[in-house]
């Protein structure tokens, strides 16, 4: 609304000289209507009378060369942009970006020269992002569905989930599910967990749309041992939660939820091994509460303002996570690198149970075959090798396959089983025998869903392929 009230200002203060160029002449002096305009024209130069004949024509005269420049400067914006992004197109890579002006902005300028911006319409390009409101960007994807057949395009929103859309070539992005992926990898606590011998007790103060996106990844991300046993404590409305992801408790970690106030339980949260605070309302004073009223070392916030942490007390006790800007980055919207990773993942089981050659022309080929569900199944997979790597990191075991240890390769398979039954507890699979196969995908029923030891050493094979692509 303010971008077209913006633009609507703009062309009204290019016609101003000449309304009041009609009114000056036309209605004060007497001139006949189209004398009027004519002369009019004159204003937006320098070629006005000596003398304007009333006020009107005087203060016309000195906003014409302004109206002009200005004129003049929105058009060679517009055919250098529209220049910038024929070349982008040309050149290859390109992608168009539409959305609200500051986003767009910020967008564009991480993409160089392959950005195309796409306020003045629809453009050709190799890629869209889209930006906008959740209901602008669907209706983008629909208007333009034939044109953009073939194309990627990523649309931000906040309702449905990436695994809900039907079209390969569309792919939602969440920015708060975005911003809690990337956390648990730039805030990686395996150190912590082992110190703790991995028994941790975690508490997320908020549970909004931001808190239930950092529990979902907690949960497939923060897999570290066997037989570690961390607890998640949520003060925050959890209302429908549960029963939404209901077999969310199969997990092994406990998720504690507490319907008292979090200033009721401050010999919990003392004792908490990482304190988060995800509410986005009135976050300085709560921040000011917790550091005042909690003893804990560290209170971790994902910020709801950049400035917070310039104005607040105890700036050495609080960690300020931006998770708007983390999540507004080409990288992460597109997630280049881990969609291609688990394109090969795909494709290496396509060729060890079907024999299909791997080629980069058939892991897309495989790729297009499969369900949202085993997509992202695979796209969680290979977001959990980034904590795999450090996990080895830190074990000083290498980062292949041929550097580990034989005990690290089958602890990694047990820890990616784990990963890969929470994956399916949390989309509300369970375990059972099917009539036909090993899952049932209407029943949501699957028959490994059991523990690593119990699994047949074929099954536990699959698990060990997958450390196998993931660490070439």
């Amino acid at each position: 609304m303010k971008k077209k009230l913006y633009a609507l200002t703009k062309y009204i203060f290019i016609a101003v000289p000449m309304i009041m160029g009609i009114i000056g002449y036309g209605l004060m002096e007497g001139a006949p209507l189209l004398q009027s305009i004519y002369i009019s024209t004159s204003l937006y130069g320098f070629g006005a009378d000596d003398i304007p004949p009333n006020i009107i024509i005087e203060i016309a005269r000195w906003l014409g060369p302004v109206a002009t420049a200005s004129t003049f400067i929105i058009i060679v914006k517009f055919i250098r942009r529209s220049f910038l992004n024929r070349f982008a197109y040309i050149k290859g890579n390109s992608t168009a970006v539409y959305g609200p002006d500051a986003e767009k902005e910020a967008i564009l300028e991480q993409l160089g020269f392959c950005g195309i911006d796409g306020r003045t319409g629809f453009l050709k390009a190799h890629r869209y992002i889209l930006l906008g409101s959740e209901e602008e960007n669907l209706a983008f994807f629909n208007r333009y569905k034939n044109e953009i057949s073939g194309r990627d395009v990523y649309a931000a929103c906040s309702s449905l989930s990436a695994q809900s859309v039907a079209h390969h070539n569309l792919h939602l992005f969440c920015p708060e599910e975005t911003a809690a992926s990337v956390f648990w990898k730039e805030h990686c606590i395996y150190s912590l967990s082992k110190s703790k011998n991995h028994k941790l007790k975690i508490v997320f103060i908020g549970f909004e749309k931001l808190g239930r996106e950092l529990l979902l990844s907690a949960l497939q991300s923060n897999i570290f041992s066997p037989s570690q046993q961390i607890d998640y404590h949520i003060f925050g409305d959890a209302d429908g939660f549960c029963n939404i992801h209901h077999q969310i408790d199969k997990t092994e970690d406990n998720i504690i939820f507490h319907y008292k106030q979090w200033h009721e339980q401050i010999a919990l949260i003392n004792s908490a091994d990482m304190v988060i605070v995800l509410s986005q309302e009135n976050q300085a004073q709560l921040l000011r509460s917790l550091t005042l009223a909690c003893s804990c070392e560290k209170i971790y916030f994902f910020s709801a303002v950049d400035y917070i942490t310039d104005i607040m007390e105890n700036q050495d006790r609080l960690v300020s996570y931006k998770w708007k800007e983390v999540a507004s980055t080409v990288d992460n919207i597109l997630e280049s690198t881990l969609f291609r990773n688990a394109k090969q993942l795909n494709l290496r089981y396509a060729h060890l149970y079907s024999g299909t050659e791997e080629t980069s022309e058939n892991a897309e080929k495989e790729w297009q075959k499969l369900d949202t569900f085993t997509r992202y199944s695979n796209i969680s997979a290979a977001d959990y090798l980034d904590i795999m790597k450090i996990i080895l990191k830190e074990e000083n075991q290498g980062n292949s396959v041929e550097t580990m240890s034989a005990q690290w390769f089958e602890t990694l398979a047990h820890l990616e089983h784990i990963r890969w039954c929470r994956y399916h507890y949390i989309n509300n699979w369970q375990y059972g025998q099917p009539e036909k196969g090993r899952k049932d995908k209407t029943k949501r029923i699957h028959a490994d869903l059991v523990p690593y030891e119990s699994l047949t050493e074929a099954e536990k094979d699959k698990d060990r392929e997958n450390i196998r692509i993931l660490f070439p």
